[in-house]
C-alpha cells in the first residue's frame, strides 16, 4: 500500500498515513458564525439597488448556494445586469467608495478549533468546501483564526457550486482521498447533497441554517447537534462500510 505523507498545519511535522482520510467542512455556519452578517449584507445591498424586499428567512435559504443562484431565487427573472449591479455594488465598497454595512462579527463557532484539532490528531486531513468567492476570502479565515488550517480549499470561483460536487470531487483530489473516506460537513441541504452526489459521507449540523428534518431529507447519514458529536460519526462513516 502506498505510504501519503501529508504535513500537519498545527505541528508542522509529517503525518503517515496509509490511507486518506478527509474532512471537509463548510465555511458559513458550519464552522463561521457568519449568517447574521450574509444576512444584513444582502439586505443592505438590496435596498440601495432598489431591488424587490426579501424576508430575511429568504435570504437565509439561498446561504450555501453559488452566488448567480442565491440571486435568481431572491429576483425572480434576474440575470447578467442584476449580477453586474451586485458585483459593482461591492466593488464600490472595497474601494471606499460606497459605506460598507455594519455588520456583526464573522467569528467561528465555539468548539469548533478543538473539533478541526481531533481530527487532525487522528489523522485526517482537513478541507473547506464553500460557495464563498474568492474575495475576502483568505483574509476572513485569517481573521477567524483558520488559516493554514486546511490542506486545501474550494472556493466558488474554481468550478460549478453546490450541489454539484466538481469542488468536492477535487478537493479529494488533491489529496488523494477516495469518496469512502471521505466525510462532508455542513449546514445546508446543499452540503448534504454535494456529499451524496459525490457518494461521500454526509453530516448534517444544525447550529446553521437549515433545520435537522431537512437534513435528514436531504440524505445525510447523520445530524448532529453539536461540534463534539462529529468526530465520531465521521470515524464510523470512513471505517470501510458501505454508504447507504
Amino acid at each position: 500500500m502506498e505510504i501519503l505523507r501529508v504535513r500537519s498545519p498545527t505541528t508542522g511535522r509529517l503525518v503517515m498515513v496509509g490511507r486518506t482520510r478527509l474532512a471537509a467542512f463548510d465555511l458559513d455556519g458550519t464552522l463561521l458564525n457568519s449568517i447574521p452578517s450574509i444576512v444584513i449584507g444582502v439586505r443592505t445591498c438590496w435596498d440601495a439597488l432598489g431591488f424587490p424586499e426579501v424576508s430575511d428567512d429568504e435570504i437565509r435559504n439561498t446561504i450555501g448556494l453559488p452566488w448567480e443562484e442565491s440571486v435568481q431565487m431572491l429576483i425572480p427573472g434576474a440575470g447578467a445586469r442584476e449580477v453586474a449591479m451586485i458585483n459593482e455594488y461591492h466593488s464600490e465598497i472595497a474601494r471606499g467608495e460606497r459605506q460598507s454595512p455594519d455588520r456583526p462579527p464573522e467569528e467561528i463557532f465555539a468548539g469548533a478549533s478543538e473539533t478541526l484539532d481531533r481530527f487532525e490528531a487522528d489523522g485526517y486531513v482537513l478541507a473547506i468546501v464553500t460557495s464563498r468567492s474568492n474575495r475576502r476570502f483568505h483574509d476572513m479565515l485569517e481573521q477567524a483564526g483558520l488559516s493554514g488550517r486546511f490542506a486545501t480549499v474550494k472556493t466558488a470561483d474554481l468550478g460549478p457550486g453546490k450541489p454539484d460536487p466538481y469542488l468536492l470531487n477535487q478537493a479529494m483530489g488533491d489529496v488523494g482521498a477516495a469518496p469512502e473516506d471521505t466525510v462532508m460537513i455542513g449546514d445546508t441541504t446543499y452540503d448534504i447533497l454535494t456529499g451524496r452526489n459525490a457518494g461521500t459521507g454526509a453530516i448534517g449540523v444544525t447550529w446553521g441554517v437549515h433545520p435537522d428534518h431537512k437534513l435528514k431529507e436531504a440524505g445525510a447519514h447523520h445530524v448532529v447537534d453539536a461540534f463534539h458529536e462529529l468526530h465520531d460519526h465521521a470515524e464510523a462513516l470512513t471505517s470501510g462500510k458501505s454508504l447507504s
